[in-house]
């Protein structure tokens, strides 16, 4: 996709103001003006974000909700695909350098990034977008200047993400939010996970501090999520042809694999194992390769088509293995049917 230079100023006024978001769209970009209130002091943020980058998000629906949803029981729901979608890093990592550098602490940065997103509008996706459901990636947020809690949550992941806060998603019923870890908050009610208190921040709306709990979810069960930007990858389907094979010598073969990139980021370094095997006391490997495959964009749907020689026998297997520095180990196995060259 086409990068354009976004640009981001960021101003602290003293006096007092309620929050207002103004958008105006230009040939090729979006110039947005939000100011709120923070610590009795107006501040207000201007930025430019390009129409490409917003429509590459609002256009990938289903992209976002094969991401999201759960897909059978094969798939958990992925959250960080779109929270940390690769393509809006520039306009977050830009902001988050300016909350950061607005703050005399760790906790001020927090609570000030913190008051941005509350400061947002809460939108009912019936009333804003009239669907039952819809999930906004962190761009589309900003430029529309209101969403639900799963919206305004990735908003703050996406800025937390770049300003190395210690946070977690608390995922509850009908209902998300973050919890932080940071030294200097003083709330009663915390979270225990992985040996650290995470306090909860509230985003649908403004006045709720660190540690204040909504009555509603009070008692709810809360599942911890930690950050995980390791790209999500499928191994969708895979094909296998051979020329009719011989006892004796190797048959020509065609591997077609389908993979695709859940993001977050593009996946690079992926190596592909192909092994075929004759099953029987020990297996045999007829065939043992290696191949270098180029970079999975995040998103990105692509077939990889690989040929090879190879003894294909009765009782054959392929196993394939799909592996990287940044990925989870992919694995699949299928039986071969075994067709005996003619004289």
């Amino acid at each position: 996709m086409r990068k354009r230079l976004h640009l981001i100023m960021f101003l602290v006024i003293a006096g007092l103001a309620a929050s207002a978001h103004t958008v105006v769209e230009w040939d090729d970009y979006f110039e947005v003006e939000h100011a709120w209130e923070y610590n009795k002091k107006k501040c207000t943020i201007s930025l430019n974000i390009s129409t490409e980058l917003y429509d590459y998000y609002r256009n990938d629906r289903e992209h976002l909700a094969y991401r999201y949803r759960f897909q059978g029981d094969e798939l958990p729901p992925n959250y960080f695909s779109f929270m940390l979608s690769e393509h809006d890093r520039p306009v977050m990592r830009a902001l988050a350098t300016e909350f950061s550098k607005n703050a005399t602490s760790d906790l001020e940065k927090i609570n000030l990034a913190l008051s941005f997103v509350q400061s947002l509008s809460y939108a009912h996706d019936t009333d804003s977008k009239g669907a039952d459901e819809y999930v906004r990636y962190p761009i589309e947020t900003l430029v529309d200047g209101c969403g639900d809690c799963e919206d305004k949550v990735a908003l703050l992941t996406a800025l937390f993400y770049e300003m190395d806060v210690d946070f977690i998603l608390l995922v509850l019923p009908e209902h998300m939010a973050i919890g932080v870890h940071c030294d200097g908050i003083e709330a009663e009610r915390y979270l225990q996970f992985r040996g650290k208190r995470y306090y909860y921040l509230e985003t649908t709306m403004t006045g709720w501090l660190i540690g204040q709990i909504p009555e509603d979810y009070a008692e709810a069960r809360m599942e911890a999520v930690p950050v995980d930007d390791t790209p999500n990858l499928l191994m969708k389907g895979v094909r296998f042809e051979s020329k009719p094979a011989s006892t004796f010598h190797k048959a020509d073969c065609e591997l077609e694999v389908d993979l695709q990139n859940l993001g977050p980021r593009c996946a690079r370094g992926l190596m592909l194992r192909v092994r075929i095997i004759e099953k029987g006391r020990p297996n045999y490997l007829l065939a043992d390769e290696y191949y270098s495959l180029s970079p999975l964009q995040e998103g990105e749907q692509r077939t990889e088509r690989i040929a090879l020689k190879s003894l294909i026998k009765e009782r054959c297997a392929l196993e394939l293995e799909l592996t990287g520095p940044e990925v989870a180990p992919l694995s699949y196995s299928l039986g071969l049917s075994y067709r005996r060259a003619s004289n």
